[in-house]
C-alpha cells in the first residue's frame, strides 16, 4: 500500500523532465499528489463507513462485492467522499481499479485456463492480494497511436517494437514482453500495474493478446512522465489547483520484462483479450466509480461559476441566472442518472451490477456539461482573470495600498478577489485546467464510440410496438 513518500523509492524507474528521478519523495509533483491520494487510506481510519469486515479482516468498502441497490449506494457515498478530497480532479485514485477488483473473483472463472496456466486462479489470487494488502493499482490499456490504419502485427513486422505490448519470448515459467502503453494515469505513484487491451485486436494480433499484473518496480518497466503542470516557483495563492497536485500521466515502456505465469490473465488469445475488460467485471463497476467522481468534479466547477456570479456582482442579471440554471440542471441530471444506474441494476455473476446503459449516458453527457461550466466560468471572470496582478504585489509597499483599494469592493476584499479569479483562471486556462478538460473528454473512450455503443444497446422494443400500432391503425383506417 502506497502510504509514505519513502515507499516510492523502491527501485521504480521513473523519468521526469528527461531525467531519471532518484528520490521520488523530494519531487513536489509526486509528494504533493501522494498526500491527496493518501487521504483514501486515511479516511478508512477516520470513518468506519469506509470499511467492512471481509472474512474477519477489516477492508476498504471499495472491495465489497455489492449484492443490492443499497450496497451500490453505500459505495457511491464513499466514492464521493474520496473524490471531494481532490475536488474530483484526481480521476484514477485507488478506488477506481479497486471497484473492479471487488468483483473480479466473481467473474474470474470466465477467463479459463491454457495448458498449465490457470488464468481464473491467477485473477482470484491477485484480487485477494490487492484486497488484503489494499494495493494501489494503476492500469494501462491504450496503445501508442502510430498508424490507426495498420494492425499492431503490421506495425511490429515493420520494426515498430513499441506499437503495443507483445510477447517476445515464451518460457516454461512465463513470458518476456516488450512494448509500450500510453496515457497511464498516476503510474509513477502506484504500487502495481494492471495491463490489458481495449477490445480492438485483430485475429492476427495474437502476440499482443495479453492481460497481466506486476509491481511498478519490476525490472525493465520504465515510466516516462509528461510535462508537469505544477510550477516550482509559484504559490498556491497564484495557482490554487496547479500547485496543490498534478495527476501525472505517463508513457510506459516495457524493455524485455519478465511476467511469470501466475501473473497472467490472458496470453496469446485474441478473443479473450478483446473480452477481458467486460468478462472480468471491471467495466461496469469502475464506470460506476468514475461517473460518481465526474459528478463531484462537475459539482465543483458549477459551484465556482455560481460563486463568481455572486462575488462579481453578476447574479442579479436574468441572463446570468439562466446560464447558472442550465448548469444546475445539468448537475442534477448527472446525479439522477447515477442513482438510476443503481436502482435499475441487476444481479450478474452473484454481484449486483449497475446499469451500464445509464452509466454510458452519463459518460456521454458529462463531458459536454463540464465544458459548458468551464465556458461560463471563463465568461464571468473574463478580463478580470486575465489581468489579475501577481499576488506578491501585496508585499511591495510602493503599490500594495493602492492595489488593495483598486481591487476591493463591498462584495469581497482584494485578496479574496485575486484568489477567486486565480482559481477561475487555473481551471479554465492554465495547463492544469486544460489537461482536466481533455481528460474528461477522452479518458472514457472516444465520445463517438460511446454514443454508438449506447445506441447499439438501447431497447426500443416498446417504441417500435407503438409505432407499428399507429401505422397499422392508419393502414386499416382505425381511429
Amino acid at each position: 500500500m502506497t502510504t509514505k513518500n519513502g515507499q516510492l523509492n523502491d527501485g521504480r524507474e521513473v523519468y521526469l523532465n528527461g531525467h531519471r528521478v532518484i528520490d521520488m519523495a523530494s519531487e513536489p509533483v509526486f509528494s504533493r499528489t501522494l498526500e491527496v491520494i493518501q487521504r483514501y487510506y486515511d479516511l478508512q481510519k477516520e470513518n468506519k463507513n469506509h470499511t467492512f469486515f471481509n472474512n474477519g479482516i477489516e477492508s476498504s468498502l471499495m472491495f465489497l462485492a455489492p449484492k443490492s441497490v443499497k450496497d451500490l449506494a453505500k459505495k457511491r457515498q464513499i466514492y464521493e467522499e474520496v473524490a471531494r478530497e481532490s475536488y474530483g480532479m484526481l480521476g484514477r485514485t485507488p478506488d477506481f481499479i479497486n471497484a473492479g477488483v471487488a468483483v473480479l473473483g466473481n467473474y474470474a472463472d470466465d477467463l479459463g485456463t491454457q495448458g498449465k496456466i490457470d488464468f481464473a486462479f491467477n485473477a482470484k489470487n491477485w484480487a485477494n492480494h490487492v484486497k488484503y494488502d489494499d494495493v494501489f493499482v494503476s492500469h494501462a490499456i491504450q496503445n501508442p497511436q502510430l498508424d490507426r490504419q495498420k494492425t499492431l502485427s503490421q506495425l511490429l513486422n515493420e520494426g515498430q517494437e513499441f506499437a503495443g505490448v507483445w510477447i517476445k519470448e515464451t518460457r516454461e515459467d512465463g513470458v518476456i514482453i516488450r512494448g509500450a502503453k500510453q496515457v497511464n494515469t498516476l503510474a509513477p505513484l502506484a504500487d502495481e500495474l494492471l495491463i490489458f487491451n481495449l477490445p480492438d485486436l485483430k485475429p492476427e494480433d495474437k502476440k499482443f493478446a495479453l492481460a497481466f499484473a506486476l509491481p511498478i518496480a519490476t525490472s525493465g518497466v520504465k515510466v516516462i512522465c509528461r510535462k508537469p503542470t505544477l510550477k516550482s516557483d509559484q504559490s498556491l495563492a497564484e495557482y490554487p489547483l496547479s500547485q496543490a497536485f498534478d495527476e501525472m500521466d505517463a508513457f510506459l515502456l516495457f524493455d524485455d520484462v519478465f511476467v511469470p505465469n501466475d501473473a497472467l490473465f490472458v496470453c496469446g488469445d485474441v478473443e479473450q483479450s478483446n473480452a477481458f475488460f467486460e468478462v472480468s467485471g471491471l467495466f461496469n463497476h469502475t464506470a460506476h466509480q468514475d461517473e460518481v467522481r465526474g459528478f463531484i468534479k462537475l459539482e465543483f466547477v458549477t459551484g465556482i461559476a455560481v460563486r463568481l456570479a455572486h462575488q462579481l456582482g453578476l447574479f442579479d442579471f436574468q441572463r446570468v441566472q439562466e446560464k447558472l440554471g442550465e448548469l444546475s440542471v445539468n448537475l442534477e441530471m448527472i446525479r439522477s442518472c447515477i442513482i438510476a444506474s443503481e436502482v435499475t441494476g441487476k444481479m450478474q455473476n452473484g454481484v449486483f451490477t449497475p446499469n451500464m446503459q445509464t452509466l454510458l449516458a452519463v459518460r456521454a453527457k458529462l463531458t459536454t456539461y463540464y465544458d459548458e461550466a468551464l465556458r461560463v466560468i471563463a465568461e464571468f471572470s473574463a478580463g478580470s482573470a486575465v489581468g489579475v496582478p501577481d499576488f506578491r504585489s501585496f508585499s511591495n509597499p510602493d503599490i500594495a495600498k493602492m492595489l488593495k483599494s483598486a481591487l476591493t469592493s463591498d462584495l469581497m476584499t482584494a485578496e479574496e478577489r485575486m484568489l477567486l479569479l486565480n482559481l477561475a483562471w487555473d481551471i479554465t486556462s492554465e495547463s492544469f485546467g486544460q489537461r482536466q478538460r481533455v481528460y474528461e473528454f477522452l479518458h472514457g473512450g472516444n465520445p463517438m464510440f460511446i454514443h454508438l455503443q449506447h445506441l447499439r444497446h438501447t431497447d426500443l422494443t416498446q417504441a417500435n410496438q407503438m409505432i407499428d400500432k399507429v401505422l397499422d391503425n392508419a393502414r386499416n383506417g382505425k381511429k
